[in-house]
C-alpha cells in the first residue's frame, strides 16, 4: 500500500497548487473546469492513441532500431495534443484569453493527476511493488510532483500564444520539443550512452531538476506579459 499512499500524497499536494490557482484567478469557473476535462486525458491519450499506433508499427515493422527512436517522440506526440484538447472547449478557450498561464497550469495538474494514478496501477501489477513501504517509494513522489509542474509549464506555450494573438501551432511544437528534450536522457539511459552506466541516475535526477527551474523561469516571464487583450492601446474619442 506505500504506493497508494505516495500517490495520495502527490495528489493532495496538487489539489493544494490548484486551490492556489483558483484563488488568483479572475474566472474560477473556467480554471475549474479545465481541470476537471484535464483529468481523464492522460489516460485516454495512452490506450486510444498511443498503445495502438505502438502496436500498430511494431506488427507491421517489428521492432528495429528507427521504432526504438520513434518511440521517444510517443509521448510529446501524443500527450500535448491531448493537453491541447481543453481549449476546444468555448468557455475554456475565452478564459485562456485573459489568463492563458493560470489555465494551463490547471490542465497541467488535472493531466498530471489522471497520470499520477495510472501509473499507480501499472506499477501495482508488479511483483513486490504493493508490499513495499511509502518510504521506498521517495522517486516516484519527486518526480510526479516535477511533473505536475512541467506539464503546465509545456502546454502554457500554446495557450500564451493563443491569448497573444500568435501562432498556437508553434507555441505547441514548443511545447512538444520541450517535452521531447525532458525525455531523451531517459532514451540514453536505456542504451547505456557513454557507458556511464549506474552514473546515469545521478545525470538524470540532476536533469530533471534543472527543467523544472528553467521552465519555473519560463512561466514566470510569460505570466508577467499580459496576453494581447488587456495590452491594446485604448481609443478615446476626442472633440
Amino acid at each position: 500500500m506505500g504506493l497508494v499512499i505516495d500517490a495520495a500524497l502527490v495528489t493532495a499536494l496538487a489539489l493544494a497548487a490548484f486551490v492556489v490557482l483558483l484563488i488568483n484567478a479572475k474566472n474560477r469557473g473556467a480554471v475549474a473546469l479545465a481541470f476537471a476535462i484535464a483529468l481523464p486525458l492522460q489516460p485516454l491519450a495512452l490506450y486510444l492513441v498511443r498503445l495502438p499506433i505502438d502496436r500498430a508499427l511494431k506488427a507491421a515493422f517489428g521492432g528495429p532500431a528507427w521504432l526504438v527512436i520513434l518511440s521517444l517522440f510517443y509521448a510529446p506526440l501524443t500527450e500535448e495534443p491531448a493537453k491541447w484538447l481543453v481549449a476546444a472547449v468555448p468557455a475554456v478557450r475565452r478564459a485562456i484569453m485573459m489568463e492563458p498561464v493560470i489555465l494551463a497550469l490547471a490542465v497541467g495538474l488535472g493531466f498530471a493527476i489522471g497520470e499520477i494514478w495510472l501509473i499507480a496501477y501499472t506499477l501495482l501489477q508488479l511483483p513486490g511493488i504493493a508490499s513495499l513501504p511509502a518510504t521506498d517509494l521517495g522517486g516516484f513522489v519527486i518526480e510526479r510532483l516535477e511533473v505536475c509542474f512541467l506539464h503546465g509549464a509545456f502546454v502554457a506555450l500554446p495557450f500564451v500564444a493563443l491569448a497573444r494573438g500568435r501562432s498556437f501551432l508553434l507555441g505547441g511544437l514548443g511545447g512538444m520539443f520541450l517535452h521531447f528534450l525532458l525525455n531523451f536522457p531517459i532514451y540514453l539511459k536505456g542504451i547505456n550512452a557513454f557507458g556511464l552506466g549506474e552514473a546515469w541516475i545521478p545525470i538524470l535526477l540532476l536533469w530533471a531538476l534543472a527543467f523544472v527551474i528553467a521552465c519555473a523561469f519560463m512561466v514566470v516571464r510569460l505570466a508577467r506579459r499580459p496576453p494581447a487583450a488587456t495590452t491594446a492601446v485604448p481609443v478615446t474619442n476626442t472633440p
